[in-house]
């Protein structure tokens, strides 16, 4: 505990857990809000704030600050996201490595205790600063759009709007723990190449052009699959975009969920395992 104690205060208590929280939230502002109906534009939700009448806010439901939240993390976030959250862990793991205190610091804590530490820390950092990122998005939005019961919506339409949360505080709190897990997870790749390369500018940006070919692949997949008509494929094929963690905020059924989680839990395992065997294989122990 003691261990993990000293590597999250390293990596919360420096610059780039701040960049990464004020980044998150600079970002979920690039989401797209809306889309006008009759020129087809696309607003950003920056846009919308600053161009679109804020009468249109008072009248169109799709403007409550609660649909305007749940479009945050889409966007630039999923090809980001890797480097953001990752600032946090490289920042603090590059300074200890450079510094030369690593080989202490693993003999002194042992080396299975010292990297599952890395690896918690690394966890814990990218999803609390990509979430308290989100939070400031969302009491920014709070405060200029609508709330959702400022609306006269049918029950229908409120069903819509909510899908399978029960209600708004449901809702939003889902998003929240979406986005946590949405941050823990993309920090995941950077640990991983950390164990073999130095260079933190490659940490981040490897896992930045990894996440957007995947993406680029899945597409092209779901293209294919469309394309033969094999649409159960293509549904099964959604849950392997590198954002699809963002779904549980409103799926309910294991059936639904069960691609999404063996496939993040797939890179965790995947990258932690890595992490740990390539760290001990090293003679220097990552030094």
């Amino acid at each position: 505990m003691k261990a993990l104690k000293c590597d999250l205060n390293k990596s919360m208590l420096n610059i780039g857990y701040v960049g990464a929280v004020l980044l998150t939230t600079l970002l979920c502002f690039t989401a797209k809000a809306y889309t006008d109906p009759n020129t087809a534009k696309i607003y950003t939700v920056f846009e919308c704030i600053a161009k679109l009448d804020k009468q249109l806010f008072a009248d169109d439901y799709s403007f409550s600050s609660y649909l305007i939240f749940a479009k945050g993390m889409s966007g630039y976030m999923a090809m980001f996201l890797p480097i953001i959250a990752a600032f946090p862990f490289m920042t603090a793991f590059c300074a200890e490595r450079n510094g030369g205190s690593m080989r202490f610091n693993i003999t002194r804590t042992g080396s299975l205790r010292y990297y599952l530490s890395k690896f918690c820390s690394a966890f814990l950092c990218g999803g609390s600063a990509v979430l308290f990122g989100y939070i400031i998005f969302g009491v920014i939005v709070r405060i200029i759009f609508p709330s959702l019961s400022q609306y006269e919506l049918s029950a229908d339409d409120l069903s819509f709007v909510l899908v399978n949360n029960k209600n708004e505080l449901i809702g939003v709190l889902r998003y929240m723990l979406s986005a946590f897990l949405y941050g823990a997870i993309s920090t995941m790749p950077a640990l991983f190449i950390s164990s073999f390369c130095k260079n933190p500018y490659l940490i981040t940006c490897v896992p930045f052009m990894v996440t957007y070919m995947w993406q680029i692949a899945v597409q092209k997949l779901i293209a294919n699959s469309m394309m033969k008509e094999d649409f159960d494929r293509a549904s099964i094929l959604e849950n392997f975009y590198p954002n699809s963690i963002m779904n549980l905020s409103y799926y309910t059924a294991f059936a639904d969920t069960k691609y999404i989680l063996f496939f993040n839990f797939g890179i965790i395992l995947f990258s932690v395992i890595g992490f740990i065997v390539i760290m001990n294989m090293r003679p220097d122990k990552g030094v």
